[in-house]
């Protein structure tokens, strides 16, 4: 992520003509996108783990981490995401080819910087989504592993939850019929419902 904010000063000493700013934006697009899915790979792991071993007490099978891992992000990196609607490796490539059309359509230096600041915090926004989603099923599929059958729902307190998440706060659900997040962002978290 740090790597998109780096990218402002580097792009604006480019010339922009049509070669640079593509291939820049090319290899700093595949960059990014070979970074997040490290970090939610490594989130992934991490959030798991801790779960588990809140759970269980010991660290899990690393193996089985391992596959469950990798059957996970092809999940999540290549299947439409059930919130955002998107697939994320196609939204790789359709937000680096808008960034590149809007670089190029602007007339002056100053309004190309600007489209490359908003392309920065429109990736910044995507990869912030799928640090939550990745987040929360990691957690849910640790507590299915360790044999926990219902959970509860529970909500921030404060005036930034919807009205939505208000009603669904302190809601017991089977493991496997907890529902969609209803928004991007929301601040649910569940917890596993003893007998």
């Amino acid at each position: 992520m740090k790597r998109a904010e780096e990218t402002k000063s580097k792009l604006s000493q480019l010339k922009f003509d049509e070669l640079n700013v593509s291939e820049y934006l090319k290899k700093l697009y595949e960059q990014l996108d070979a970074d997040c899915k490290k970090a939610f790979r490594r989130l992934y792991e991490d959030r798991y783990e801790e779960l588990w071993i809140y759970l269980k007490g010991k660290k899990p099978d690393e193996d089985e981490l391992d596959e469950l891992l990798e059957m996970y992000l092809a999940g999540l990196l290549e299947e439409p995401n059930e919130v955002t609607h998107y697939i994320w490796d196609t939204e790789v490539i359709r937000k680096r080819e808008r960034a590149v059309e809007a670089v190029l359509s602007s007339p002056s230096k100053l309004q190309k910087q600007l489209e490359i600041d908003k392309a920065v915090r429109i990736w910044l926004q995507m990869a912030g989504w799928y640090t939550d989603f990745t987040s929360q099923d990691a957690e849910i599929q640790a507590m299915k592993d360790a044999g926990i059958k219902k959970v509860r729902r529970y909500e921030m307190k404060d005036e930034k939850v919807c009205d939505v998440c208000k009603k669904a706060d302190g809601e017991v659900y089977d493991i496997n019929k907890i529902p969609p997040l209803p928004h991007l962002r929301c601040r649910r978290w569940f917890e596993p419902v003893n007998g």
